[in-house]
């Protein structure tokens, strides 16, 4: 059962971080988080945690 909840915080931990590293790599004060598509291909403006929360999720973050 454990194994099951850190595997789960895991994932999620990388679903919200879907930055591309070559964004990272230029410079992370020059991208900043502006929205979230979700598994279901809605996109929100929300970045938060709860961003496609009734959408099976985030999918990957929009970074500009």
């Amino acid at each position: 059962m454990k194994i099951k909840f850190f595997l789960l915080i895991f994932l999620l931990y990388f679903t919200f971080a879907q930055c591309t590293e070559e964004e990272l790599t230029v410079s992370t004060d020059d991208y900043v988080r502006i929205g979230a598509v979700c598994n279901d291909g809605t996109t929100t403006t929300a970045t938060g945690s709860g961003a496609c929360s009734h959408h099976g999720g985030v999918d990957h973050l929009v970074c500009e």
